[in-house]
């Protein structure tokens, strides 16, 4: 095979394998892992006057037929390239007070420590937080322990502490509504 040939199925098969951070279209840069910004973005989520939650589908490489199936028959929406069911779970007041809680203590945090071997970042649920005209957004995932955060003007990509894990888990779990029981594929 010649070597333009070979050189172009290469870059075709690796745009096959690399996921975009983002949706087709938005800004194609990773997110921002600078733990300084964490500070900015845990003070403003203090403020929230409104907190939302979302369920994230299921993983697109262990769950990739099931993503299909809930990508074709359920109303979603894409945030920050992540796909969501488009509908928020009613979620209680004290557990969005619990949330906030976790998310605006310094502990429940520290700087993101690299790529984990756990078959990509993946959200489970997406908490919203409205600051007045703002909003705040934190796509949690379970499976790297990660957190995936933006405001308007400042993100922050970074892991979660494993007491901070723990309590997120405990907290949202039970709004589990609409992503089905995952499959063998």
């Amino acid at each position: 095979m010649n070597r333009p040939l070979m050189l172009s199925l290469y870059v075709a098969l690796w745009g096959l394998l690399v996921v975009p951070d983002r949706a087709p279209g938005e800004d194609r840069r990773e997110t921002d892992t600078t733990f300084a910004n964490y500070k900015p973005l845990a003070a403003a989520v203090a403020k929230a006057d409104k907190v939302a939650l979302l369920e994230g589908l299921p993983h697109p490489m262990f769950e990739k037929k099931l993503l299909e199936s809930e990508l074709k028959t359920k109303k979603t929406v894409s945030h920050h390239g992540f796909p969501f069911y488009a509908e928020p779970v009613a979620l209680k007041e004290a557990d969005a007070k619990t949330l906030t809680k976790l998310f605006t203590d310094e502990t429940s945090f520290k700087a993101f420590s690299g790529a984990k071997k756990c078959g990509g970042f993946h959200p489970d649920y997406c908490i919203e937080w409205h600051v007045g005209k703002d909003l705040y957004r934190c796509l949690v995932c379970f499976g790297c322990h990660e957190v995936k955060v933006f405001g308007p003007k400042t993100e922050l990509y970074c892991d979660i502490t494993k007491d901070a894990y723990d309590s997120f888990k405990t907290v949202l779990q039970p709004y589990r509504k609409n992503r089905p029981e995952r499959k063998d594929e």
